[in-house]
């Protein structure tokens, strides 16, 4: 649970932000999360609120993007084609 001085990022928002610094470019360069993945979904899935036990994968912007359980996000280079 949060403290109540604790501020909630937003898991779509903690991908762009992390996809971005890899790439070093701006999250406005990025392509849309949502061309990809619902990002209101992945925010619900990992919100304080719920207990999740569930680890996801995607790729997104020539990344392999993993969303462990505990909501901790990795990138590792992917192997699938980039648009």
């Amino acid at each position: 649970m949060m403290s109540p001085n604790s501020e909630y990022h937003p898991i779509s928002l903690q991908i762009i932000d992390t996809v971005a610094a890899a790439k070093g470019v701006s999250p406005m360069e990025l392509t849309p999360l949502a061309d990809v993945i619902d990002p209101d979904a992945l925010d619900s899935l990992y919100s304080p609120a719920t207990a999740t036990t569930v680890t996801l994968r995607f790729e997104y912007e020539g990344y392999s993007v993993r969303i462990d359980d505990d909501g901790s996000v990795t990138l590792s280079e992917s192997d699938a084609p980039t648009r």
